[in-house]
């Protein structure tokens, strides 16, 4: 009777160790800085998302030609309650010219293309940009209620699905 008992002791043992040990050879647990956790929070080809107060910046990209023309592409939608304008925008520090672009609440503006196949919409250029494609760029936006964003945006070559996105001069 005791060499049952001990025995299934033995393989109650042996099963527990069975099922502790089948995550870790298993790789399900790679840690905090495994790649597939850092991937959720990178800048790719969808585009950057950022969120500034009431503002939300969706699928920020820029769109450059092989001369070094390129185009910030995006779209921000306004979540609060008053209107919010876009003063200014860089890329790498460098000034674009840009018109104030009003939001209003509960709305959005385009930027770099036209809203459900429409003219394109207030355009940010910059010419040169010395980033090439395939590489980050860094963006900074200033808005008078919201304030400032900073933040990478991956060069896309204007080709593909990107063609026609940077206008010509």
């Amino acid at each position: 009777m005791i060499a049952v008992r001990e025995r299934l002791a033995r393989r109650l043992a042996l099963v527990a160790t069975v099922i502790a040990v089948t995550p870790m050879l298993a790789g399900c647990w790679q840690g905090f800085g495994a790649g597939t956790t850092a991937q959720s929070s990178m800048n790719s080809g969808n585009g950057t998302q950022e969120i500034l107060g009431s503002l939300r910046i969706e699928n920020a990209t820029i769109v450059r030609t092989e001369a070094g023309r390129a185009s910030l592409v995006m779209a921000v939608f306004n979540q609060g309650d008053a209107p919010d304008t876009l003063s200014a925008v860089s890329i790498d520090g460098q000034a674009l010219t840009t018109p104030p672009v009003t939001i209003e609440p509960g709305s959005f503006a385009t930027f770099g293309y036209g809203a459900e196949g429409g003219p394109v919409e207030n355009a940010l250029i910059v010419d040169p940009l010395a980033t090439p494609a395939g590489s980050y760029s860094t963006v900074s936006l200033t808005f008078a209620t919201n304030g400032m964003a900073d933040f990478t945006s991956l060069v896309v070559p204007d080709v593909g699905y990107y063609a026609g996105y940077v206008p010509a001069s």
